[in-house]
């Protein structure tokens, strides 16, 4: 079924324009999950991650465009120690990622957003309170004159920067050659950033890291994922 109107009349920001599908197919589950979860762990547009009841002495992990959920949850449950704040505007995604949370036992850690990352990281999130964030194959938009809608762009990325901790990562994978060459190359000149890599270059896979359902993807097109590592200086 697609989401009801009275959950997305609730959850969704209409007055937020962004690119991207916005609804789709949920089961009753998902949508009786997300009714009873996104009230205790989600981040509507009036609240502060300082006002989310996170602990002050763990570490914050932020990942943009968490999708149906399996980064989010492998972050989870290989660093018991940090907290995880999601943001995903496409809602059927959430809820499948609520469930997945879920069952795995670490939701409560977790913090969920459906608002554009610009907002979350303008209006919720405080200079230098992130430990790391992760973008995990975003939208390539490969027309040119859809190139304005790649979320890495000069501004967003220099918004990055002052939301990291000094010391704190920006970690991104993308297999579409020339968008990984685009971040990359905005990346490699936002002041703050030194690409751990080297300038121009690409880092090796991390050995923990699963295949994500994106990933999957384009392995099966023939297409090879590259990663990028940034730390704020």
């Amino acid at each position: 079924m697609r989401l009801s109107k009275q959950f997305r009349d609730q959850f969704s920001q209409h007055e937020m324009r962004t690119h991207g599908r916005k609804n789709g197919f949920v089961t009753t589950g998902q949508e009786a999950r997300l009714l009873h979860w996104l009230p205790k762990i989600g981040l509507p547009k009036e609240k502060k991650l300082l006002d989310a009841g996170l602990p002050d002495d763990a570490p914050i992990i932020m990942e943009i465009g968490f999708g149906n959920g399996d980064f989010l949850v492998h972050l989870a449950t290989t660093h018991p120690d940090w907290l995880l704040v999601g943001v995903e505007i496409y809602l059927p995604g959430v809820a499948k990622a609520v469930g997945r949370l879920d069952d795995a036992g670490v939701i409560e850690r977790c913090r969920i957003t459906q608002l554009p990352a610009q907002f979350v990281l303008t209006h919720q999130v405080e200079e230098a309170q992130l430990d790391g964030i992760f973008i995990n194959h975003p939208d390539p938009w490969p027309k040119a004159r859809h190139h304005k809608r790649r979320i890495i762009q000069k501004d967003f990325a220099e918004l990055m920067v002052t939301r990291l901790k000094p010391g704190g990562f920006i970690k991104l994978a993308s297999d579409k050659a020339d968008l990984a060459e685009w971040m990359r190359d905005i990346l490699d000149a936002t002041p703050g950033l030194e690409n751990v890599a080297g300038i121009g270059r690409f880092i090796e896979r991390d050995a923990d890291r699963p295949q994500t359902k994106f990933e999957q993807r384009g392995i099966k097109a023939g297409r090879i994922s590259q990663f990028l590592h940034y730390v704020k200086v």
